[in-house]
């Protein structure tokens, strides 16, 4: 099992091939960075030879980002919201390490990621009676990268601190309003995150 604090470091970009389609309202530079507890479970493989350990983990953990920003024009009434929410995230990952101390493994560690991101926006335009709407809601597959440290307190119980820099790619999708077809705006949505945390392992047998 795992546990820890991660930050999310998401960027939403808007944009609109109608020239001035914000108006007043600036879309430029809409990050995320607010952080949360994440926790979860993990099982892997290692196997040693001589100081050098290889080996693979897999982990699934809950986190709970859920960010949103919104602006008003309020000369003209125009308000704009973006949202954006990621609930769970795993990783499938392989480890290479040595071991500088006895019972001590320090190691590197990458591969695959993947979770379940969710986005949305709204725009609504009161001097136009218009009103601009648009998610996108999918598991999406990235990689990530990190690094840690292993103690073994007895040989079949250790204990863990780790780095993982997180990547799940972006995703664009379409804001729109049915009553005005010929003008919408796009939302590029790229999230990734740091995660720093401890873990506790037990072996079924020694390396």
């Amino acid at each position: 099992m795992n546990a820890g604090a991660a930050w999310n470091d998401s960027d939403l970009t808007l944009s609109s091939e109608t020239p001035a389609f914000f108006g007043a309202i600036d879309v430029d530079g809409i990050s995320s960075d607010d952080a949360v507890f994440t926790g979860g479970a993990q099982i892997g493989f290692n196997y040693q030879f001589g100081a050098a350990v290889v080996g693979v983990e897999a982990d699934i953990n809950y986190i709970d980002f859920d960010d949103a920003f919104s602006a008003l024009d309020v000369a003209t009434g125009d308000e704009l919201t973006v949202s954006q929410e990621v609930r769970w995230f795993g990783t499938l990952r392989a480890r290479l390490g040595f071991t500088p101390a006895e019972r001590l493994l320090v190691y590197a560690t990458g591969g695959l990621a993947f979770g379940e991101v969710e986005s949305a926006t709204t725009f609504d335009i009161p001097t136009e009676l218009a009103s601009f709407a648009g998610s996108n809601s999918d598991t999406r597959w990235g990689w990530t990268l990190g690094a840690g440290a292993e103690y073994a307190i007895t040989n079949n119980l250790t204990v863990k601190a780790e780095y993982l820099y997180v990547d799940l790619g972006s995703e664009s999708y379409t804001a729109v309003d049915p009553a005005n077809p010929a003008f919408d705006y796009t939302v590029e949505d790229e999230t990734n995150f740091h995660v720093l945390r401890a873990g506790l392992n037990f072996k079924f047998n020694t390396f």
